[in-house]
């Protein structure tokens, strides 16, 4: 169940906003996160359905927004109630990446 009905995020001076039936019309645009041929540089990612997306994709999908955080997108799709996983490996599960936790 979403915490949230709408969730807002402001980058410059530009108000962005999300709801969840945007996030899930932006997925249908979007291929889903290929598990066989994951990206290397992609960490996070919002279950959407049934498919996984990556979280910045989403983001910059519903809005038009560029250069959304890892960190905002993140914590956006979350407030609206979509699960976020993260692929992790040796140091990230017990440090973190610095860039996606500070």
């Amino acid at each position: 169940m979403p915490n949230s009905t709408e969730t807002a995020f402001t980058a410059g001076d530009i108000t962005y906003r999300l709801t969840a039936d945007t996030v899930r019309a932006a997925a249908a645009r979007l291929a889903p996160a290929d598990s066989a041929d994951p990206h290397p540089n992609r960490s996070w990612y919002a279950l959407v359905g049934t498919h996984l997306y990556y979280v910045v994709d989403l983001v910059e999908e519903v809005t038009g927004a560029e250069d959304v955080k890892v960190r905002t997108a993140r914590l956006r799709l979350s407030e609206l109630g979509f699960p976020i996983f993260a692929l992790a490996w040796n140091t990230l599960l017990t440090q973190g990446h610095p860039g996606h936790t500070s």
